[in-house]
């Protein structure tokens, strides 16, 4: 076996490493990228001929099969503490707060925070909220006033 050859063999061994961490760290960043161009470039130096490229980049991709699967396995179990999961369940039998229970804020005045475009962001007394216009453009810092909730949106008209 060349030089070349075992250079491409630890090349592919650090970059199939590399997409095996990817498996375990949330989000697709260095290591899946690193991982791939090391997978890449382990299977062109590994191989002298086009057919060894081939072999060796089908071997790659059974042996990242099956490390995805493994991981799948493991990490889909209760048992193991994965890193993507979350754990910990929500409490409180309101998680989102009624239609009704937001008609308190009829009436309320505050300013535009944002241009409605319709949709922008106002603050009434002192709290921001997601905000839509009835129907039409409202410039940033204008007077609002809360005209409806309607399927739980909150509706401004300028206060004139």
């Amino acid at each position: 076996m060349a030089s070349i050859q075992i250079l491409g063999l630890v090349v592919l061994i650090i970059g199939i490493v590399l997409i095996g961490v990817e498996f375990i760290v949330p989000g697709f960043g260095v290591p899946g990228i690193a991982g791939i161009i090391f997978t890449i470039a382990g299977i062109f130096l590994t191989g002298a001929t086009a057919s060894e490229r081939i072999l060796v980049g089908v071997i790659a991709i059974v042996v990242i099969a099956v490390m995805l699967v493994i991981s799948i396995l493991v990490f889909g179990s209760k048992k193991v503490k994965s890193p993507i999961r979350l754990e910990t369940d929500l409490q409180g039998k309101n998680l989102f707060i009624d239609e009704k229970d937001m008609e308190y804020l009829i009436g309320k005045k505050g300013i535009a925070v944002s241009d409605l475009k319709p949709s922008g962001k106002g603050e009434f007394d002192g709290v921001k909220f997601d905000i839509m216009s009835s129907n039409y453009y409202i410039k940033k810092n204008a007077p609002l006033v809360i005209t409806a909730v309607k399927n739980n949106r909150i509706i401004v008209e300028e206060d004139k």
